[in-house]
This record gives structure tokens, C-alpha cells and sequence, in this order.
């Protein structure tokens, strides 16, 4: 019963959209782009904390240290610690990931 009339209200709605465009200035200010042809600079560059190294304990070879790099981040205390375990985990999760899975040739 109402399957017409909303199918009907839908393609008036995207027929309109397609006749009347938003206006340049409007776009882009809503966007917040520059204007076409202006040239854009590169961001400057940004460098997360990384694990740049570990050290493996000859008597246990199962004991890392690793050793964080704070990047731009400026972390530290806490925040340092959170953001180290995390990339911890990804480190020990990479490790676990099979070198070919054996359902996806």
C-alpha cells in the first residue's frame, strides 16, 4: 500500500538532487577544501612510537626486552607504558600469523 508512494517520493528526491547541485562556494565551505587549482603542501611529517628494537636473553630465550621509541607521540609515565603493551601484542600477534593460511591459496 504505501510501497508506491515512497518509491515515488525517493526517485522525486534523487532526480532533484541530480537537477539542482549544491553551489561551488557552498561545497566548499562545508568541506573545508581549497579552491581548484590552488596548490597543496604536504603535511608535515608525523612519527608514531615505534618498537625499534629488542633484546632475546641468552639463558631465556623466551624473556624480550623491547625497546620503544616515543616518536612525535611525546608520550610518557602511563601513557608510555599503554601505548608500548599495545604494540607489544601486535608484535606477539604478528608472530602467531601463519606464513601461508592454509584455507586462502
Amino acid at each position: 500500500m504505501f510501497r508506491k508512494p515512497i518509491s515515488l517520493i525517493i526517485i522525486i528526491t534523487f532526480v532533484c538532487s541530480l537537477v539542482t547541485p549544491v553551489p561551488k562556494a557552498q561545497a566548499q565551505s562545508l568541506l573545508s577544501l581549497p579552491e581548484p587549482g590552488t596548490m597543496v603542501s604536504l603535511s608535515p611529517a608525523y612519527e608514531p612510537a615505534l618498537i625499534k628494537g629488542l633484546t632475546v636473553h641468552k639463558d631465556n630465550p623466551f624473556l624480550f626486552d623491547f625497546i620503544v621509541d616515543t616518536g612525535h607521540s611525546k608520550l610518557a609515565g602511563d601513557a608510555l607504558k599503554k601505548e608500548g603493551d599495545r604494540l607489544i601484542k601486535y608484535f606477539f600477534a604478528a608472530l602467531t600469523i601463519p606464513d601461508r593460511d592454509p584455507g586462502h591459496y
